[in-house]
């Protein structure tokens, strides 16, 4: 059945009520918070040990690779979670930018805000999402905080992406025109095709980066660390990267296949489960029901995209890529919009 953009509805905070009247807003801001706090105490612990049972320059390398990981974790906690968390205070705010108040430069857009005094709303999207607000002219912020932060998003998307209220657009901005959003397959879409072409790119480079880590790490521990409790440990943490960058592309590459080759299906759906969001932020697991043609069905949701399962949740609508079928695994997503993921069908 081919979508239309009146029967597509997609997820929206409600204007004035704050992002903490969501629960899942909180819970995903303290996982990650106890999740850097604990990965940064692990890492710092494993270089001082490094340091105290080494002395050569091979492990004194190593100690500092583990040390600068610490020190990047440091960073996203003090200055991305814990100023998310802060935000979350803040209500909800949507803008739907007329002629002139909507600009672009390059990765950066900038949207003019309301009032007498010149004031813009500033952010980096990635094309996927560009194309999109130039379809939908819709946008929602939290914020600002003292600093003149703001976390931002657009219908469709639960996880916002941090700007700043600025008293100019960015330089060398110019307008963005409005395009029409016609609802085609998924194959014919620019905002899903975009996108997909953009979580291959990310896959593939994070891919080889921790294959590169995990090559690395093995020559070295191979050519210098001659300790065997040392020698084991950079052994399983190799494995464990290389493990991590050989599936990566296998998610991109079923949903490159699905949305080639399947028409959208709409299904009704329920969700019976909270949805639970994993440490790493992002992803998340949940339960539900939905309707086939042969009778009802369990859905599972695990490590799937935070915007597709609450896009499910307040909608109690599921899209699917291709015929739904038990016992199989099926690409979920969202006509028209940059969220796509792999549900299991029970």
């Amino acid at each position: 059945m081919e979508p239309t953009q009146q029967r597509v509805l997609a997820y929206e905070p409600r204007p004035g009520e704050p992002a903490a009247a969501d629960s899942l807003e909180v819970e995903i801001v303290e996982k990650q918070r106890s999740r850097l706090i604990g990965s940064t105490v692990v890492t710092v612990v494993a270089a001082g040990l490094l340091l105290a049972l080494t002395t050569d320059a091979p492990s004194a390398g190593l100690a500092a690779f583990f040390a600068a990981v610490a020190g990047y974790q440091l960073w996203l906690l003090v200055f991305r979670v814990l100023p998310c968390g802060r935000l979350l205070a803040y209500p909800a705010v949507v803008l739907t930018p007329g002629p002139g108040q909507l600009l672009v430069a390059g990765s950066k857009v900038s949207v003019a805000l309301p009032g007498p005094e010149p004031r813009w709303l500033v952010v980096r999207l990635p094309e996927s999402k560009r194309i999109l607000l130039a379809g939908l002219r819709r946008v929602y912020f939290v914020g600002p905080d003292p600093r003149g932060r703001v976390l931002v998003g657009l219908p469709g998307g639960f996880t916002g992406r941090f700007g700043r209220i600025t008293t100019a657009p960015a330089r060398g901005s110019v307008e963005l025109p409005a395009q029409p959003r016609p609802m085609v397959a998924a194959l014919r879409d620019p905002v899903v095709t975009t996108f997909l072409r953009e979580t291959r790119r990310r896959s593939w480079g994070m891919a080889g980066f921790f294959l590169l880590l995990a090559a690395g790490l093995l020559v070295v521990n191979q050519a210098y660390l001659d300790l065997p409790y040392t020698g084991g440990f950079v052994t399983v943490l190799a494995v464990l990267y290389a493990v991590a960058g050989l599936m990566l592309p296998v998610r991109t590459v079923t949903l490159s296949t699905a949305v080639k080759e399947r028409p959208w299906q709409e299904l009704h759906a329920t969700l019976d489960i909270v949805i639970t969001p994993n440490a790493a932020g992002g992803t998340g697991k949940a339960e539900g029901r939905v309707m086939l043609a042969d009778g009802e069905a369990r859905v599972l949701f695990q490590r799937a995209p935070l915007d597709l399962l609450v896009n499910v949740r307040d909608t109690q609508r599921l899209w699917l890529l291709g015929t739904p079928e038990r016992g199989t695994k099926a690409v979920a997503g969202l006509p028209g919009y940059p969220v796509l993921g792999l549900v299991n069908l029970r």
